[in-house]
């Protein structure tokens, strides 16, 4: 094989080969905060387990209050720890009814540029729910 045709070979292969790799200018999704209540008639224990990159980076438990008429219980977290580089899974668990979790990972699939997000969790008759809503970085 002559040597042009062998860096055509090898060209073409290194263009294959990293075809589809993932680069530095991939969106990034921030959580900027989060907001648990419980709208459940009862009292609930919730806990929120935040992980970065297999290290856990929160942990704490709640003690909501039931909902009283139009009054709910709940937190507001606005933290260090949920910005950072790697990906951040929040997990959140009421007692032994439900849990649910969200990655920045995830939500970032589905973008072309980096956003900041507001994330909101409900505790209800029907579990765990969590959602989410872009905001200014």
């Amino acid at each position: 094989m002559s040597k042009r045709r062998r860096r055509e070979v090898l060209g073409a292969l290194a263009v294959a080969l990293t075809a589809g790799c993932v680069s530095d200018d991939e969106p990034r999704v921030e959580i900027r905060e989060i907001d648990v209540v419980n709208l459940r008639e009862e009292s609930v224990e919730v806990t929120v387990v935040a992980e970065r990159v297999d290290e856990t980076v929160y942990e704490d438990t709640f003690e909501f209050s039931p909902k009283q008429g139009g009054s709910t219980d709940g937190v507001h977290l606005e933290e260090d720890w949920m910005s950072g580089e790697g990906d951040l899974e929040v997990t959140i668990a009421a007692d032994s009814i439900d849990e649910a979790s969200l990655s920045t990972e995830s939500l970032a699939q589905d973008r072309e540029d980096d956003e900041c997000v507001s994330v909101f969790s409900t505790v209800d008759e029907n579990g765990v729910g969590v959602y989410y809503a872009e905001i200014e970085c």
